[in-house]
């Protein structure tokens, strides 16, 4: 039997370092445990395995460091939320927006997390 897209696992996504910090993430003291060690989805609880999860890179704390995970749909709303905020904090936006390189970056990021 012949396998199809659907059967496939999805590709891994590697977020770019300097995207990182432009994805918000909730406050990490509100998070039920299995959210905060990465067990489930940061933000929507979903539970996650080393083939599902997105790595959303290490995050500094007050008691060390959090290296939070999240579900494809997830990080694809965060990621476009993210793209949509940067014109309002980026001057090279306000000049024009079709150059910026971090807002480029962003879009990419979002359509690759489509699939």
């Amino acid at each position: 039997m012949s396998s199809t897209t659907t059967d496939q696992a999805p590709t891994l996504v590697d977020i770019p370092a300097d995207l990182l910090p432009l994805i918000l993430l909730p406050p990490l003291e509100v998070l039920p445990d299995a959210r905060a060690r990465g067990a489930e989805c940061v933000w929507g609880g979903e539970p996650l395995s080393t083939a599902t999860a997105i790595d959303l890179g290490e995050r500094e704390t007050d008691n060390g460091h959090w290296f939070p995970r999240a579900c494809r749909p997830c990080t694809h709303r965060a990621v476009l939320a993210a793209r949509n905020d940067h014109p309002g904090r980026c001057e090279q936006c306000t000049d024009d927006a079709g150059i910026c390189e971090t807002r480029r970056a962003l879009h990419a990021l979002a359509l690759g997390l489509r699939r």
